[in-house]
């Protein structure tokens, strides 16, 4: 790893709890990296997650078809984790795409290691408890967003209630951030004029 590439790691695990020398240590020895070009995929559909991903640079667009229609599930900017974790935790074939929407860096663990460490340390295991916290927050604070039908207060509250919006607003194409909102894009673009006049 690089330095800034360990500096973001090492942050993201720090923010959500305390990482000891000797556990950053242990996480070092099982951390890979890969980097993807816009538009590769990361995970196929039919394929099996047996990583545990955090991104480092870029973002990665995540998403199931329905009926050949693009569903998007997730967008993961740089600092955040993400895996298709249905797949992950059953080992059953993924129905989620993944999917690099700018040039992208990864860290990640594979499974296998990540729950050895799990076994062998108990402060990795209450690291990756408080991590889960944090995705069960996130995932129910979308869900909270998308309850709403007027597409104005879901695209206030993505803004003020959901922490992924500051890594994605600028680097992510509407199209996608419109998708992510259960948007059309000329509604999306409609509410960010609303928002630029608001603060001009």
């Amino acid at each position: 790893m690089s330095n800034l590439e360990h500096q973001v790691l090492f942050e993201f695990l720090n923010n959500i709890s305390p990482v000891s020398d000797e556990l950053w240590g242990e996480i070092s020895r099982f951390i890979r990296q890969k980097s993807y070009t816009k538009g590769e995929c990361i995970l196929r559909e039919g394929e099996i997650e047996t990583r545990s991903n955090v991104v480092i640079k870029g973002v990665v667009h995540q998403f199931v078809y329905d009926d050949d229609v693009t569903i998007t599930t997730n967008l993961t900017p740089s600092g955040f984790p993400f895996n298709s974790l249905k797949s992950y935790i059953e080992g059953s074939p993924s129905i989620e795409v993944q999917e690099a929407i700018t040039d992208v860096d990864l860290l990640y663990m594979e499974k296998q290691d990540l729950e050895d460490l799990v076994i062998r340390s108990h402060e990795f295991s209450y690291l990756m408890y408080k991590i889960h916290e944090n995705i069960l927050l996130d995932r129910e604070n979308r869900m909270f967003l998308l309850q709403y039908r007027n597409p104005s207060k879901r695209f206030r509250l993505f803004h003020e209630s959901v922490e992924r919006s500051k890594g994605l607003t600028g680097c992510t194409p509407d199209k996608f951030l419109a998708s992510y909102l259960n948007m059309t894009p000329q509604q999306y673009s409609r509410e960010k004029r609303n928002l630029k006049k608001l603060h001009c």
